[in-house]
């Protein structure tokens, strides 16, 4: 794969449609607040206000399977509004399927080490790019195709997440001002990977 590509596309991206990207991300950010607010305010620590606290994860869940497909469309410039981040509200239950696979696997992955841990991370790290694609299937499909995706891949993709580690200590020194262009620049970068790894497995 192509890093020094995928990035410059990325880099552009981000100054076409950097506007566009924070209009769907700060949808995300400003619920996720108000959800925050409204139980520190209404409910004080106890069983209902973490079961409404679960509820609430659940839903953002949903929310953010929607910023995959919202940003997969920007990448392959297809027609996007911030409605599709809502797309899938009321697929909860998949999308938590999914992520309990994920979850379950990497755990017991990392009890052997932490190199198995990580291997099995990154050979799931595809499931929602997958399911924002197609959301049709069975929550074990979207981990047997991810699995499948990144065969031969999950060394190079971890060095291509390694590689942003200069802009995420950035981030760091500017007490978080960097991320104001690093969180779309690394989103456009990870989509247009995922993008790039569907080209050559349907190519094969």
């Amino acid at each position: 794969m192509n890093h020094l590509d995928i990035k410059q596309r990325a880099q552009i991206m981000v100054k076409e449609k950097f506007k566009d990207f924070w209009n769907g991300y700060v949808v995300i950010i400003a619920i996720n607040f108000l959800i925050d607010l409204v139980l520190t305010l209404l409910f004080k620590d106890g069983i209902l206000k973490t079961a409404l606290n679960l509820v609430s994860s659940l839903f953002l869940s949903t929310l953010s399977v929607g910023l995959y497909a919202y940003i997969l469309k920007i990448v392959r410039n297809q027609d996007y509004n911030r409605q599709d981040i809502f797309n899938f509200v009321g697929q909860v239950m998949p999308i938590f399927g999914i992520s309990c696979l994920v979850t379950i696997l990497i755990m017991l992955g990392s009890l052997l080490f932490i190199i198995p841990g990580i291997i099995i991370s990154l050979a799931y790290s595809m499931v929602f790019y997958l399911y924002a694609d197609d959301s049709s299937l069975l929550p074990m499909e979207y981990l047997n195709m991810s699995k499948k995706l990144m065969k031969g891949y999950k060394l190079d993709y971890f060095l291509f997440i390694l590689s942003f580690f200069g802009w995420i200590l950035l981030s760091v020194l500017t007490f978080g001002i960097a991320l104001i262009y690093v969180v779309p620049y690394m989103s456009f970068a990870e989509t247009i990977y995922y993008d790039e790894l569907t080209k050559i497995s349907h190519d094969k």
